[in-house]
């Protein structure tokens, strides 16, 4: 039995899908009743919980084999890692497949601490453990600009000439259900990116390429491009630095520029590109 946490969540629905498309026997863990009825009625396993309540998880970790570890990026990361950690142990659980990323993160960055932190304990605990760490994902990078597209032919930023290996979430799902199903080597770190690392200028070309009108990046400085983030998208003041703003500092570093091919040698097929990402997702940004 493999238990999948956040698994309405933009990782976990996916890896869920994808493990069970494997053949696996699997588990989803939600919040609410009203999450699970929809899983329920096409035959998935889902038990409701709380990562934020430890008394919640028994019944979900009861008979499983492993459990992909995924939780929200804010600072509770540790805390409800542990609380999945102790929970798993307790319930004899044999392995754990821990969500990190790719991307170098300055050795202060206070998500990051926490996940170290975690991995630090999962490996303490004995039990049999890997990571997979995608680079910056397609969707979470430029949905949001969808925007900025249709209206003003134009994508913002302040990641000025950094590359990122842009990797899109299906490609990830699918890499991760076959680490969760077909793999076991203890501590391994599985680096998932797409197939090239790209500017933001790539992506206004490649959009300008989709959609046959020029799109063009206009690099924003740190706080005017944190502004219209809040401002303009709409992400809450006190969540964008961990939401936004770090990832554009680290791509704008060169911390993100990492290209690996381990999800074509995982799944047996290339992880796609941004031309390919984007077509798919074309009504999104012509509205």
């Amino acid at each position: 039995m493999i238990l999948i946490l956040g698994a309405t969540g933009m990782f976990g629905s996916r890896v869920l899908r994808e493990t069970a498309a494997r053949g696996a026997s699997v588990r989803a863990l939600v919040h609410s009743d009203d999450h699970a009825a929809p899983l329920r009625a096409s035959g998935i396993d889902a038990v409701v919980g709380d990562l934020d309540d430890r008394a919640s998880l028994a019944p979900a970790f009861a008979g499983v084999d492993t459990v992909f570890v995924v939780t929200p990026m804010d600072g509770r990361i540790l805390e409800r890692e542990t609380n999945a950690l102790d929970a798993a142990v307790a319930a004899g659980v044999r392995r754990i497949v821990k969500l990190y990323g790719a991307v170098r993160h300055l050795p202060d960055e206070p998500l990051d601490q926490q996940h170290k932190a975690s991995i630090a304990a999962i490996a303490a605990s004995g039990l049999r453990y890997a990571l997979v760490s995608p680079n910056s994902v397609m969707e979470t990078s430029f949905l949001s600009q969808a925007p900025a597209v249709q209206q003003a032919n134009r994508l913002f930023g302040c990641a000025g000439d950094g590359r990122v290996g842009v990797v899109a979430a299906d490609d990830v799902a699918r890499a991760i259900a076959v680490v969760l199903t077909d793999r076991d080597e203890q501590g391994e770190n599985y680096v998932l990116t797409g197939p090239s690392a790209i500017t933001m200028s790539d992506e206004a070309a490649a959009l300008t390429r989709l959609l046959g009108r020029p799109i063009a990046y206009q690099d924003m400085p740190d706080t005017d491009f944190r502004a219209f983030m809040v401002n303009e998208v709409g992400i809450p003041d006190d969540r964008v630095d961990e939401a936004v703003m770090v990832h554009f500092a680290a791509w704008k570093r060169g911390d993100a520029d990492i290209v690996t091919d381990t999800v074509e040698q995982l799944t047996g097929t290339a992880a796609m590109s941004i031309d390919e990402w984007l077509a798919a997702n074309r009504s999104v940004f012509s509205g």
